[in-house]
């Protein structure tokens, strides 16, 4: 899309439209680095957090499963990265999450724990709280480490 056709996009978008696209701008820091994470409201800091908002919202008014499963996966990664160091890469295998909580207003905050950590293979988990520490989700991933 041109810088045209996007003027010309905003000066005829709805408020929805306004709102949805004043979400992502506010969430863009100036870095190129994780652009999906921004997308969606992801941030990391010392834990990985996501804030719910118009970008990762559902047709009902909560936060989209989708979104979710996405924080469980980079908040699983993070604490790989944080256990096996950056110098290598990581591939998510296989990712169960159980939902447990619809939540719409509430910050969610990730606590993850490593459960196996093999040669290739690593095995972590991570529960996605509320602000009430109420658990909104379980996330079970499986990941390959490249050697």
């Amino acid at each position: 899309m041109s810088r045209k056709d996007l003027i010309e996009f905003i000066n005829n978008a709805s408020s929805h439209e306004i709102d949805f696209l004043s979400e992502i701008v506010k969430n863009l820091d100036g870095s190129h680095l994780r652009y999906f994470d921004k997308l969606i409201g992801i941030k990391r800091n010392e834990n990985v957090t996501l804030k719910p908002g118009i970008n990762n919202k559902n047709i009902y008014g909560v936060v989209h499963g989708g979104a979710i499963c996405s924080l469980i996966d980079i908040a699983l990664g993070a604490e790989i990265f944080k256990t096996i160091g950056t110098d290598k890469k990581i591939y998510t295998l296989e990712l169960k999450v159980n939902f447990t909580k619809a939540t719409s207003d509430s910050e969610l905050k990730t606590q993850t724990k490593i459960l196996h950590l093999g040669s290739t293979t690593i095995v972590a988990q991570c529960l996605v709280v509320d602000d009430s520490e109420d658990i909104v989700a379980v996330g079970l991933g499986t990941f390959y480490i490249v050697q």
